[in-house]
């Protein structure tokens, strides 16, 4: 019996669905939202109302971790947007905000060995992306 690996396989990040109040800033434009998942490369994200948002579109996203002033700051690129969800792909993190997703994906995957393997792959593909001002 021949199986087809799931998409989910596939991906070299896990995926970790948190369900946390979080705000998408495309342009001037601020709308709240409700983050979905989440990994090292990106989020998924549900807005109250369908939005206009295109592939590669500049985007910031701003995940509250707690009540304290715990918060992820992606800085990124729309990724596919499909009715309320729009999926946002990570292009630069701030060292506090990677420090909170690092501990993040750390507790929900349970293995720091796991963890490692998705920093090497992240690491990586930072390294086969050209400079800023290399494109």
């Amino acid at each position: 019996m021949t199986t087809v690996a799931s998409h989910a396989e596939r991906r070299d990040f896990s995926r970790i669905a948190l369900s946390r109040p979080a705000a998408l800033e495309i342009g001037a434009a601020r709308t709240a939202c409700e983050l979905v998942d989440i990994s090292l490369r990106g989020a998924l994200v549900r807005t109250r109302a369908p939005l206009v948002a295109v592939g590669g579109q500049a985007c910031r996203l701003l995940v509250q971790l707690d009540q304290g002033p715990a918060t992820i700051l992606m800085r990124g690129e729309i990724a596919h947007a499909r009715g309320r969800e729009i999926g946002v792909s990570c292009r630069e993190l701030d060292l506090d905000s990677a420090a909170h997703l690092r501990r993040l994906v750390e507790v929900n995957l349970g293995s720091e060995k796991l963890l490692e393997r998705e920093l090497a792959a992240l690491v990586a593909r930072a390294g086969a992306r050209p400079a800023a001002g290399k494109r």
